[in-house]
């Protein structure tokens, strides 16, 4: 395996258990709790996670025959999800799964000969793009996860659970 694919792989499965780190013991009212009736819950952020990771798989299967490219299939396939926590975290695992052993059967010179256009843009793009989309994509959403439950326990009057043991933070 190439290194820099060695390396992305690593990082992907470093954010995977940082997800599932994240969310451990995560109770119902913290799927549904949002700080503000505007934003985000965790339910809605991992269906957004498990619709994503659907479409950075079928990219890297299918390259530019995604059906991924209409907007009509991509509308009915979201409207199509439910907000089941636990079935979108199964789908979610199984599409990291097999993006990451698609991954570590290819090279980045290989990456970079496919091409896809997905339907928000039709400029191509090569796949090795979906790396490091993959890596930032999963990092980001767990800051947020981490901070509902954070904010959340807050409410509650409990300590939150992922604050670092830090010199650089404390006041």
């Amino acid at each position: 395996m190439e290194e820099v694919i060695e390396f992305a792989v690593g990082l992907m499965e470093r954010n995977w258990s940082d997800i599932k780190n994240a969310l451990k013991d995560v109770t119902d009212d913290e799927l549904d709790w949002r700080p503000v009736p505007e934003s985000n819950n965790i339910k809605s952020i991992v269906r957004h996670l498990r619709t994503v990771g659907q479409l950075y798989l079928s990219l890297l299967e299918d390259g530019d025959q995604t059906p991924w490219r209409d907007e009509e299939y991509v509308q009915k396939l979201t409207d199509s999800i439910a907000y089941d926590f636990q079935d979108n975290m199964k789908a979610l695992e199984e599409f990291h799964n097999r993006f990451v052993s698609l991954m570590n059967r290819g090279t980045v010179a290989s990456l970079k000969a496919q091409t896809f256009v997905e339907s928000s843009s039709s400029r191509p793009q090569s796949k090795d793009s979906l790396l490091h989309r993959e890596i930032r994509h999963l990092v980001t959403h767990t800051g947020q996860i981490r901070t509902l439950r954070n904010l959340y326990r807050r409410t509650k009057g409990e300590k939150g659970l992922f604050f670092p043991d830090n010199r650089t933070f404390r006041d």
